[in-house]
Parts: C-alpha cells; structure tokens; sequence
C-alpha cells in the first residue's frame, strides 16, 4: 500500500511540472544557479588618468604599468610616448592578444575625445582586460604639455604642436617632391574597398578644432563618411568640394571632409572657399604636405587630382580617383548604395 502511495504523488508531482509553462522552469533554472550569460555583459565605464600622475610614474620608474598606443604601426614609429608598446586600433581584436595581462594597461591615441582608446578598451574588455585605463587627452595633451615623446620624428611632433597652438595652424608647408612621372596604367590611389581607414592626423582649418592637430576619423567612428583628398586648389577641386558638401548636407546620417594634401600653402583657398561658398564639412590639410604620413597609410598617389573614399564602419566600400564634376555622381550613387544598407550610425556632427 505504501509502494502504491509513492507511486501516486510521484505521478502527481510529474503531472504539475508537466503543466507549468517551459519558460518559467528555465527561468528558474537559471536564477536557481545564479549564473549570467558572460557574453551579455558590458565593459564598465572607462577609468582615465593623468598625463602627469603617468609622468611621475615613469620618472618612479613604476613596473606595474604598461602603455599601449594605438595608432597605427607607421605612425607610432615617427613618434609615441617613451615605453609605450603598439598595439594599433582594428575593428575586431582577435586571440591571441600580446598584452601583459599582470599589469594595468594605459591606452592612448590621436584622437580629440579618446574615441579609439575608448573602443579598444571596450574591445580587450571581452577578452578580460579589467585592469585598464585611458590616458586623459592622449597624445595630442601629452605633446602639448611638452613631455617627453620618441621615435623617428618625434622633434617635428613637438613642433607640430607649437605650430597648431599658434594663429590658425598655419606653418611653413614641407618641401614637395618632384613630381613623379607619369603611371602607367590606371591610376591607382587611396585604401581599396574592404580596407580599414586608420586614424588620420590632420591640421583642422574650417571645422570645430580651428587651428589643431585632430582626427575626424576618430571622431566620426563608424558613422558612414567620405573622405575627399585633393591635390592642389583650383576650380575643379572647388566644384567637387561644394558637391560633395551638399552631398554629406543632403543626408543626415552621413559625415564628411576635405583633405589638401598639398600641405598649409593650401590654409587661405580653404578658409575663404568655406566662407565664399558656405562649405560646413570640415577642410583641412596635412601638416607636412605630400610628405606627411598620412599620404602612406591612405595609399595616396601623389599623381592624383583626387581620391574620393566612401566608408562605413570605418571601412571603405567605394574608392574613386581623378573624379570630375561630369562624373561625380558615380561617388553620390555609391553613397546613396551604402546609406541603403547600412544601419543608422552616430556621430558627432559634421
């Protein structure tokens, strides 16, 4: 009679569980354990610090940090902060990651707000770096407060510096090389479809940081964005520039801005095209004309009137050189193309 009792309430028992909806016991599966899902959590807010508690650490020679700059490989060879190691920004970290991992990391960039610190801190956050930090204003704050910088130029760095803290920005240009002879073939110019665009250092005329050493591409992220490098002014750069501003106007999600390579020579054309034409996307130039790193990590051929890149998600989907105004609208359907399919994207205005 006893063996029948037990087979009744188990039955009983069996026939509850049976009826209660499948949710609710996985629900309580999971609370019971306590557990939560690791790849559901999110980096905490990023911690910064100091140029200066950094400085003193170095002079104390503390071991129980690392720097990590993250611009890329040809960049951190022209200049970085001593002891730094490279680890240059991506769009996705992947194992194994050569970090130390018994020491805090200090991660910084050339970037106004940290953007590229700040992504990659979230990013070796997923791989269990928690004892990380970003340095306070990055490079651009370390070599304004004139602390020590290395590397292969890291003299020009500084002066660079002192030069964009001046009136406008608006230094000797560097001498350009003779003109190189004619391609053979298609011209080929700027980073090519499926390549990442890396930080650019770029001396800022008409936009927000007037005068400054910025990233724009840093600052607008993975915010859909076309790039416009010229080589030189004239009327047909100017008309390529005023259509690819009311192209980035016409749409509100897209960001853009113009690059003279040609150097500072070019400071008064673009500040008097934007106030003449009422030009809102950023014009700016490079620092060192067609010698400055950034013609070699875009892969700029010195040849090239223009080189028109259309990016999103920091990543070019669309590469035109030598555009014309008859042939402009191949870069607005490839603009339109990319806005179509990507994702609505933020940034932080044009």
């Amino acid at each position: 009679m006893k063996t029948l009792a037990k087979w009744l309430a188990l039955g009983t028992l069996a026939a509850v569980f049976a009826l209660m909806p499948k949710g609710a016991v996985a629900q309580d599966d999971q609370t019971a354990g306590g557990f939560e899902d690791p790849t559901t959590l999110s980096a905490p807010p990023p911690q910064f610090i100091a140029p200066a508690e950094i400085k003193k650490m170095i002079d104390n020679h503390d071991s129980s940090f690392q720097l990590v700059d993250t611009q890329p490989e040809e960049a951190f060879a022209e200049g970085h902060i001593p002891g730094a190691i490279n680890y240059p920004w991506v769009q996705q970290v992947k194992p194994p990651v050569p970090l130390p991992r018994n020491k805090m990391l200090v991660l910084y960039c050339p970037c106004n707000h940290d953007e590229d610190s700040i992504d990659m801190y979230k990013k070796l956050a997923e791989f269990g770096y928690l004892n990380t930090k970003i340095l306070e204003g990055g490079w651009y704050k370390w070599v304004a407060m004139k602390l020590p910088v290395e590397g292969t130029d890291a003299a020009n760095a500084v002066k660079m510096a002192d030069a964009a803290a001046a009136a406008g920005g608006g230094g000797s240009n560097a001498p350009s090389s003779s003109a190189p002879a004619a391609p053979v073939g298609p011209l080929v110019s700027g980073r090519q479809v499926g390549a990442m665009t890396p930080s650019l250092r770029v001396i800022d005329v008409t936009g927000k940081y007037k005068g400054q050493d910025t990233c724009y591409v840093c600052e607008y992220g993975a915010a859909p964005t076309i790039i416009g490098f010229f080589n030189k002014p004239g009327d047909q750069a100017a008309a390529l520039i005023v259509k690819l501003d009311s192209l980035v106007k016409s749409h509100p999600n897209l960001k853009g801005f113009v690059v003279m390579t040609e150097g500072a020579g070019t400071k008064d054309w673009l500040e008097k095209l934007a106030a003449d034409k009422g030009i809102q996307i950023p014009l700016v130039y490079f620092a060192k004309g067609n010698q400055d790193l950034g013609m070699r990590l875009y892969k700029l051929a010195p040849a090239a009137d223009n080189t028109i890149l259309v990016n999103d998600n920091r990543q070019v989907v669309a590469n035109f050189v030598n555009i014309s105004d008859s042939t402009f609208n191949q870069v607005q359907d490839a603009t339109v193309k990319m806005l179509a399919s990507a994702p609505a994207a933020s940034g932080s205005g044009q």
